[in-house]
């Protein structure tokens, strides 16, 4: 991003659960600065990437942290329809098989979404910079850098170009002002800056490991010299980031309430459902859980501290179990590391293929985003590769990574010397038509035609590939 008239670079992280942003001023590249101050909450690199809308979902109330605490109003009715939060809107854009993606109301379709979500960033990102540099021209001098997740349809980008038209944050839609970057590699920018506490020279190779909310994406770098970076492998990813977890979750205690009542208190209660989630359950089991059953100490979820309204919609013989019970429900050590297992498991998968897949030895593996400070995460990585990775590390502010490489990505678009492509373009050439070949297998027989064919075609074409 050479562009003249851009002063200011700002890097975006849409995430699939959480999002944030990063600025520097090109007169001072050093000081790159990591937005912390939010609607509702300060202090925190990452909002919420969630909505609020009003009934007719035309009108955004509120997001981020916002969109999640305003509880919504008691129903009678529970059949009736109202606006919830909406959230995870950003897989509407994967492979998903459209029964796995995420509710949205038939009133709103996911590119919407995707708009009024950034504008609420534009709002807040203009305001942002405005203060700290009132003579700022906005959006004219200011470049864009978003980052995208590694293993997504090709049309990413172009969806994500013209949410980004639409929100306010570029001039025109082919604006030059925008760039776009992968997670992963976002990511192994980041941890540049910190290769050299773990003693890697130029020619050593590590694996960097995003571990995010929503995906996981892993990707091979060797260090060049200057400070810039090759890619080596093909970079991969998949879902299975924190909030699959938290599915986890929801479906030991559906197994206990009903799959039928959490889907009522979702409907009728968000706030009480989502203080359920993040509040016992990410606070203090999620990131607590390391995977010793000598340490652990078993859990108890007394339901009405948390989520009140479920005991009315709970019936049947699961309600006489639970009002046996108190209304707790039991976590021990084989419950909780069974909501871990099925998407750790995933993560571990993708780093052994990856592993596999890169022809140099891996000198060290950086583990970064939300998920990673999940210590059974870390454990079991460590566990798993400790016999080929001697480093295993989480650098500081894991959480920021991915935004604080793509600033730096955008200072330096040729930071990033070699990449390894997914596919190529290539041109067909045959030699001209050889008379004397086709007229020798006029006169044989059939099978010898065909083999005089192969032979023909096999040694005069050739295919060219360009990357």
């Amino acid at each position: 991003m050479a562009l003249q008239d851009i002063r200011i670079l700002v890097a975006l992280d849409f995430g699939t659960t959480y999002s944030g942003f990063a600025y520097v001023h090109k007169e001072n590249p050093d000081n790159i600065e990591t937005n912390h101050t939010w609607p509702g909450r300060e202090g925190v690199f990452k909002t919420p990437t969630a909505l609020l809308y009003n009934e007719t979902y035309t009108q955004v109330k509120s997001w981020g942290d916002l969109a999640l605490e305003e509880e919504p109003e008691y129903m009678v009715d529970d059949s009736e329809e109202r606006s919830r939060p909406i959230e995870l809107f950003k897989l509407h854009i994967s492979d998903l098989k459209d029964n796995q993606k995420p509710w949205l109301p038939s009133q709103l379709n996911y590119k919407k979404a995707i708009e009024d979500y950034l504008t609420q960033m534009q709002i807040l990102i203009k305001s942002t910079l405005e203060r700290r540099w009132p003579a700022i021209r906005f959006p004219q001098q200011v470049g864009f850098v978003l980052t995208i997740p590694a293993e997504w349809p090709n049309n990413t980008t172009g969806i994500m170009r013209e949410c980004a038209y639409k929100a306010g944050l570029l001039s025109t839609l082919n604006s030059a002002h925008l760039e776009f970057t992968t997670e992963p590699e976002a990511a192994a920018l980041y941890c540049l800056n910190v290769v050299k506490e773990h003693n890697l020279h130029p020619g050593d190779s590590f694996l960097v490991a995003d571990c995010g909310g929503g995906t996981v994406d892993i990707t091979s770098r060797k260090l060049l010299h200057d400070n810039k970076l090759s890619e080596i492998t093909e970079r991969i990813g998949d879902l299975c980031g924190s909030t699959f977890v938290d599915k986890e979750f929801l479906q030991f205690l559906g197994r206990k309430v009903g799959f039928q009542a959490l889907e009522t208190l979702k409907r009728c209660n968000y706030g009480q459902m989502q203080h359920l989630i993040q509040q016992f359950f990410c606070n203090l089991v999620k990131f607590k859980f390391k995977g010793d059953p000598t340490t652990f100490k078993p859990m108890r979820l007394i339901l009405h501290r948390y989520c009140p309204d479920l005991q009315e919609y709970v019936t049947g013989e699961l309600k006489e179990k639970m009002e046996e019970a108190g209304w707790i429900v039991k976590l021990d050590f084989e419950s909780v590391k069974g909501m871990f297992d099925p998407v750790v498991d995933k993560v571990i998968k993708l780093i052994d293929g990856q592993l596999k897949e890169a022809r140099d030895r891996c000198s060290a593996m950086f583990l970064v985003g939300g998920f990673s400070e999940s210590p059974y995460l870390l454990n079991r990585v460590r566990e798993t590769f400790r016999d080929q990775v001697p480093i295993i590390a989480v650098p500081a502010l894991p959480i920021a990574a991915v935004v604080r490489g793509a600033v730096a990505y955008g200072l330096n678009v040729e930071i990033v010397q070699e990449r390894v492509l997914k596919w190529t373009y290539g041109i067909e050439v045959c030699r001209s038509w050889v008379r004397v070949i086709c007229y020798f297998v006029r006169f044989d027989s059939l099978c010898t035609k065909i083999l005089f064919t192969l032979i023909y075609i096999l040694c005069n074409t050739s295919f060219l590939g360009f990357g």
